[in-house]
């Protein structure tokens, strides 16, 4: 049950980084999605939080399983940055405020692969 967290967490993270793209880059593409995105703010909430839940739920089982405090930091650098970025949406720029929180959400998405790398490796070494 443990790795499904890891694995809602990545789906979540990959969620955002398409989402980031496209609402920070599409607009300047085509600008008549400028006024659809703009109604999409609940999203961002919704995602982040998603991302709080899922977060301790996959790293702490992972954590206490391999020991590894790199890959809770890199986690929580993620979630930090996501949360940067969706707090300076309104004083940045949105490529900038995007690209903060599509690199937050990279580094959570390679957060949750460690963990269930490290995890599995872990559970084979000891067992």
């Amino acid at each position: 049950m443990k790795k499904v967290w890891d694995r809602v967490g990545i789906a979540v993270s990959s969620a955002c980084v398409v989402h980031c793209i496209a609402v920070a880059f599409l607009p300047l593409l085509f600008p008549v999605l400028a006024h659809y995105y703009a109604h999409l703010t609940w999203v961002h909430g919704a995602v982040g939080i998603t991302i709080l839940f899922t977060t301790p739920l996959a790293f702490l089982p992972g954590y206490r399983k391999h020991g590894l405090t790199w890959i809770i930091a890199t986690a929580l650098s993620g979630v930090f940055l996501v949360g940067l970025g969706w707090m300076l949406e309104e004083q940045v720029s949105e490529q900038l405020s995007h690209g903060i929180a599509i690199v937050g959400s990279v580094f959570l998405v390679f957060a949750h692969v460690k963990n269930i790398q490290h995890s599995h490796r872990h559970q084979h070494q000891c067992c």
